[in-house]
């Protein structure tokens, strides 16, 4: 198997073969001009990123992570509304979403700071700055893989085990104690979250009551293999869109294109702290989530918080944030010998 993925650009191939499945999809539908765009220009820049130097992005990542803060913090108060979230920037007739621009910013910077060995929670604030102004979009996804960014990269770092006992209780009693106050004094959460608190807390309940039309329709276009409509089938419910739309065979072909991404990585990680293995141990963490959770929400067994499908969605932030990663990742897979210090 090794000998076969010996070559580091072949991961392009089940990507490629995801997006084109992603264009037939969307090909008579409004979005399907700019995901070609969205495509053409994720591969020009991986290509961009197989071969740039690393020691630039390393250099540079520090100040990458004040402008993402920015963006993030920019987006709070000038950033349109969207489906309950105010996440997007708008400069003429293109949306970016900071939060995506906040996980490279934040990936870079903690391999670092890992690299430079700094205190855990030094590596900690970092995550958790980025982290509460996407909590306030509201963008639970986006949190879920910042904490997913810097778990992986705790593998690669010195763990406290005192400092690992004192997180989790706070953690407990921080849950604790917003669960309290929900059943005793909703107005004292209202004034520390807003209403959005509650959007998610409904988001979850609808979840649990299986009353949601996205589940719904989503569960009935999957079993009759009749698409009818489901809200956001172009992004987060493209899976469900799919598997109805088409046969059985452009199913296992979606499967066997994300097997072979998981094992590409899992054939370029080995035991050395480097930062190549950094870098692929993190995207293999955030894209076996992704792909796991997104079609388990698609099947109604799991809430629905707004994970898209890697490659097949659509969106130009999130396709562009990952062919920069897997470019990244190749370039360090191909020049592996920049260990830590």
């Amino acid at each position: 198997m090794k000998t076969l993925f010996k070559n580091k650009y072949l991961i392009i191939i089940p990507i490629l073969i995801l997006n084109i499945i992603s264009l037939v999809y969307l090909y008579h539908t409004e979005y399907f001009n700019k995901q070609l765009a969205f495509i053409i220009l994720g591969i020009i820049i991986f290509g961009i990123c197989t071969k740039l130097n690393y020691k630039i992005i390393n250099k540079c990542s520090k100040y990458f992570y004040f402008i993402s803060l920015f963006l993030l913090g920019l987006v709070l108060v000038i950033g349109r509304e969207i489906h309950g979230a105010k996440a997007w920037l708008h400069i003429a007739n293109i949306s970016i979403q900071p939060s995506e621009i906040a996980k490279l910013a934040l990936i870079f910077y903690l391999i670092k700071l890992a690299n430079d060995k700094k205190n855990i929670i030094y590596l900690l604030l970092v995550t958790l700055i980025p982290s509460v102004l996407t909590f306030l979009e509201p963008d639970t996804g986006a949190i879920i893989i910042f904490v997913i960014i810097f778990l992986s990269v705790l593998k690669y770092t010195k763990l406290n085990k005192k400092f690992i006992l004192i997180s989790l209780f706070l953690i407990l009693l921080f849950i604790s104690t917003n669960i309290f106050l929900y059943f005793m004094n909703k107005d004292v959460l209202i004034n520390i979250y807003g209403t959005s608190l509650f959007y998610r807390i409904d988001r979850l309940i609808s979840f649990k009551n299986q009353d949601n039309i996205q589940m719904i329709n989503s569960l009935i276009s999957i079993g009759s293999h009749k698409l009818i409509y489901i809200p956001e089938s172009h992004n987060d419910f493209i899976f469900a869109g799919i598997i109805s739309k088409y046969n059985s065979f452009i199913f296992i072909l979606v499967i066997i294109s994300y097997i072979l991404i998981f094992i590409y990585y899992l054939n370029n990680l080995n035991k050395k702290k480097n930062i190549s293995n950094m870098l692929n141990f993190i995207i293999l963490n955030m894209l076996l989530f992704q792909v796991f959770y997104n079609i388990l929400m698609n099947l109604s067994l799991l809430p629905i918080i707004g994970i898209p499908l890697p490659f097949l969605s659509y969106g130009g932030s999130y396709l562009i944030t990952l062919y920069i990663l897997i470019g990244f990742s190749v370039n360090l897979n191909i020049h592996s010998n920049k260990k830590m210090v």
